[in-house]
């Protein structure tokens, strides 16, 4: 299980291990300040206790992360509603930004539609299928921004258009993508999205001349399995393998290395699905099974780290 950076008190560990049993349960992967995620706020309205101005500051760039996906309804209405959500906030110096009470519960009374996630280890039917391509694009720009992660968690298997250790996923009521503005001045988030992209750019005054980052190799590598399923949730899948990743995010000031942070993450095998039809009550199928193609192979042409400590599990999770 993910964990955050530097020692973790008893108290702390005891709330860890409480949510690694509720993420096994629900099946989501790393988790990052799992004590974090046991107090956090999933019930606020969308942009509640965050402050947000309508007038655009101006100021230096401290990062922007664009993430292509493949075009589909669902995923471009979904991802386009939360960067509507998100869009314009202002971040004050030492308050946390939160995902979850930024844009709210993924609701049809809230814009949302009903798209594809991960359950349980596979792809199935749900509301607010989309919005983690959302969080990726904004765990990357924060982590290029040089802020300090506070609460995220990755998909539990890898998913081939993020960068691997370097991707986040939400699920509402469990897991929130949260992030502290420790750079002594307020952070502007612009974003914005296309059919096949969304961008996410922040402003603000920069602490450090370069954030770097740097991938090890996969290790710990497991093969996938094969199983079958039914019910009109059902998405075919195809196989890829488990693995484990570690990468660094190094600081640099003045041309010179002056602070490193490694993150781990865990990725269980994306087993193989094929989807059957349900037998009839005579014992016949009763229908041709759904089989919904993969999300494209195509690797995301960005960088950015971050993941500390491993973890198992499967959940609803936004893809």
């Amino acid at each position: 299980m993910r964990r955050a950076h530097g020692p973790t008190s008893t108290h702390t560990q005891r709330i860890a291990l409480a949510l690694a049993g509720a993420t096994a349960v629900l099946g989501i992967g790393s988790l990052a300040s799992p004590a974090s995620a046991a107090t956090a706020d999933p019930g606020a309205g969308p942009g509640h206790g965050q402050a947000q101005t309508q007038t655009r500051r101006q100021g230096p760039e401290l990062s922007t992360f664009t993430v292509a996906f493949p075009a589909a309804p669902y995923r471009t209405h979904n991802i386009g509603r939360a960067v509507e959500l998100i869009n314009g906030t202002v971040v004050a110096p030492g308050e946390t930004w939160s995902f979850n009470r930024t844009v709210g519960e993924r609701t049809e009374e809230n814009g949302f539609v009903d798209g594809i996630m991960i359950n349980d280890g596979r792809y199935v039917k749900a509301a607010g299928g989309g919005v983690s391509t959302v969080a990726t694009t904004m765990f990357n720009a924060m982590f290029f921004a040089g802020l300090r992660p506070v609460e995220y968690g990755s998909h539990s298997f890898y998913i081939e258009r993020y960068p691997e250790g370097r991707e986040a996923t939400v699920a509402w009521g469990l897991l929130d993508l949260r992030w502290k503005n420790d750079s002594g001045h307020p952070v502007e988030i612009r974003a914005q999205s296309t059919g096949t992209s969304v961008t996410i750019t922040l402003l603000g005054t920069k602490k450090y001349d370069e954030i770097r980052a740097t991938q090890g190799p996969r290790t710990k590598i497991v093969p996938p399995g094969k199983r079958t399923a039914t019910g009109p949730t059902c998405e075919a899948q195809t196989p890829l393998e488990g693995f484990d990743v570690s990468v660094d995010r190094v600081f640099v000031q003045g041309g010179h290395e002056v602070k490193r942070e490694t993150f781990r993450t865990h990725y269980t095998p994306r087993d193989e699905v094929t989807c059957v039809p349900e037998p009839s009550p005579t014992g016949g199928p009763t229908g041709s099974p759904t089989a919904t193609p993969n999300p494209s192979t195509t690797p995301n042409p960005g960088a950015t780290p971050a993941a500390p400590a491993p973890s198992n599990s499967s959940a609803p999770a936004a893809r």
